[in-house]
């Protein structure tokens, strides 16, 4: 049995997007965002997108198989661990950067930790790099 992550608070190092946002709260299925002092909720099944067809998705349904993961954000971690980022599917599209104390350690960094929690719901992010 897989071990679904505990939800990941963090203080981003900046955003872009959303007024002043405080802390980043990211769930199995939404991410909560503390902005200008209020707390604002995305469903992932709000913001998610298709990586195939419909019909592509029904016929490996039908045949036993997974489908590809609907997407919820485009991600880039080819920067200084501080510069790494999220682009969530949002309206208006929020950038997360990631904190100032992020790990050098892939494993241990929250950029991991947030695409771990992410998968954990059945949705995943797309790679820019």
């Amino acid at each position: 049995m897989v071990e679904t992550p505990e939800p990941l608070r963090f203080t981003p190092s900046r955003a872009e997007g959303l007024p002043d946002v405080r802390e980043v709260a990211v769930y199995p299925d939404r991410i909560e965002v503390d902005t200008a002092g209020r707390r604002v909720t995305f469903a992932f099944v709000d913001i998610a997108r298709p990586q195939e067809s419909p019909v592509c998705s029904l016929l490996k349904r039908i045949m036993g198989k997974r489908p590809w993961p609907r997407l919820v954000a485009d991600r880039d971690w080819f920067h200084s661990p501080r510069d790494r980022f999220f682009v969530w599917y949002t309206d208006p599209p929020l950038k997360t950067y990631m904190p100032e104390d992020e790990a050098q350690d892939y494993d241990r960094s929250y950029f991991s930790r947030i695409r771990l929690v992410v998968l954990s719901g059945g949705f995943s992010t797309y790679d820019l790099g």
